[in-house]
């Protein structure tokens, strides 16, 4: 019996030096895939908050032309429109590129985007306020550029390479 109880004592020791080492190992290379995929996430979050905007963007758009087609100022190169109580500037019926179309309908928090005019003539941009670069540096914005002619829409591009 007491050769049992000293097969039983040695099974019993705990982790070896060895075995503790590679479990340290293993966790670490653990946390390293995760960490990563929290930094994609980032990136993730930025460009699907940037097309969600567009969306609205194209929307607000939309119904501001289809506003214009009813009060008949549609094929106006320039005009203002009452929407809501709010004097926006239109282009061929849709809210021009600038502080006083797009950016007056679209009403977007400053703490939460930063927005400045293009360098296209007529057109606006938007990013993220998390990024700290100017649009252009970092390749991470939304950009609407106004109608210019009764048959062109508006060209609203997200351009997402540096986010």
């Amino acid at each position: 019996m007491k050769k049992s109880h000293i097969l039983n004592s040695k099974q019993s020791r705990g982790f070896t030096l060895i075995e503790l080492v590679v479990v340290i190992i293993i966790l670490a290379i653990l946390a390293i895939v995760a960490n990563s995929r929290f930094i994609n996430l980032r990136k993730d979050a930025i460009v699907s908050t940037m097309v969600g905007m567009e969306s609205a963007m194209q929307s607000a758009a939309t119904l501001t032309y289809s506003k214009a087609a009813i009060a008949g100022v549609e094929r106006l190169e320039t005009t203002t429109l009452d929407i809501d109580g709010v004097d926006v500037v239109l282009a061929y019926g849709y809210p021009d590129g600038t502080a006083a179309g797009i950016d007056l309908l679209m009403n977007i928090p400053d703490k939460d985007w930063k927005k400045r005019p293009s360098v296209y003539d007529g057109a606006w941009i938007y990013w993220h306020g998390v990024i700290d670069e100017d649009a252009g540096v970092a390749q991470c914005y939304l950009r609407y550029r106004q109608a210019t002619s009764t048959t062109a829409r508006p060209v609203i591009d997200v351009q997402t390479s540096g986010c």
